[in-house]
């Protein structure tokens, strides 16, 4: 049983299925909750169809690019490390924020999974890699985490009804193999599964209530505050995040902070570093931007 208490606990339900605007939403309550008033903090959100890699990942490694493309799903740098995952309205991201001295990925991890299981009727484990899984090592949750300056958050996704082939493909990259990086790397789950698998008609939504229910019951009291789409991005109220959700949809976050890489092709190798074709078998390229749609 989870008996660790905060005095104060705050869960922020976004209303906005835009994941720019949760992303920068998500990094200004980082910098700004109140840890004095608030000890933790929980973020509930869920975005149209998008790939989300790590800070220190390889667009064209983690991602189909030109799949993403055609099917209209956002590819976006998020501020946090770790790997590539898949969003989509059948999806719940949580974020837990906390002071560095109280941030526990397992603590939070261990909440979520008994919450569900002891409501539901299933059976969710962890591994060491901080995952969840139903029975048969079925992923269902990643998990990634941002330390800076005391304050932390941890944030995971929870897959409830989720578009497992769009998942797939999104994050299958026609260039693995091909590129060699000491850029961070997905480890790629030997099974991927969803709540609906194991509880049939399950919702997003029904999963929302019951990991709020869960966070409250570890606080003497929560506060739960519900942002509208259109106040996600307020300069009055949040000054300063309009400026990370602009980071957040420029090529320049996107492509040039990408770490340096090289693509070996059978005419030779093409040499990025910070989106930049640097050195190149194709007179063409050199010194120009590495297309973000590039295919062989």
């Amino acid at each position: 049983m989870i008996t660790s208490r905060a005095r104060l606990g705050t869960i922020y339900l976004s209303k906005s299925t835009c994941l720019y605007k949760n992303l920068a939403l998500e990094e200004w309550l980082f910098r700004n909750h109140d840890l004095e008033q608030s000890e933790e903090s929980v973020l509930l959100w869920s975005n149209t169809p998008s790939v989300v890699i790590g800070r220190y990942q390889n667009p064209w490694l983690e991602s189909n690019l030109s799949f993403c493309d055609t099917r209209k799903i956002n590819v976006v740098r998020r501020f946090s490390g770790g790997g590539a995952v898949f969003h989509d309205l059948g999806n719940l991201n949580i974020s837990v924020l906390t002071s560095h001295k109280r941030h526990n990925r397992p603590r939070n991890l261990a909440l979520i999974a008994e919450q569900l299981n002891t409501l539901l009727g299933i059976s969710i484990g962890l591994n060491t890699r901080d995952d969840l899984l139903l029975p048969g090592d079925r992923k269902i949750s990643g998990t990634a985490a941002r330390i800076a300056k005391g304050r932390a958050y941890h944030h995971l996704t929870l897959l409830v009804d989720t578009d497992l082939a769009a998942l797939s493909l999104s994050l299958r990259s026609p260039l693995q193999g091909l590129i060699q990086t000491n850029a961070t790397r997905s480890v790629r789950a030997k099974a991927v599964g969803q709540l609906k698998q194991d509880v049939p008609g399950i919702t997003t939504k029904e999963i929302k209530d019951i990991v709020i229910a869960g966070f409250g019951k570890q606080n003497v009291e929560t506060q739960i505050i519900e942002i509208e789409e259109n106040e996600v991005i307020d300069e009055e109220k949040r000054p300063g995040i309009t400026t990370k959700y602009d980071e957040l949809r420029t090529s320049e976050w996107l492509v040039e902070k990408t770490p340096k890489f090289t693509l070996t092709l059978p005419e030779g190798n093409f040499i990025v570093d910070k989106g930049r074709v640097i050195n190149s078998v194709s007179p063409k390229l050199k010194n120009d931007t590495f297309p973000l749609l590039f295919s062989v």
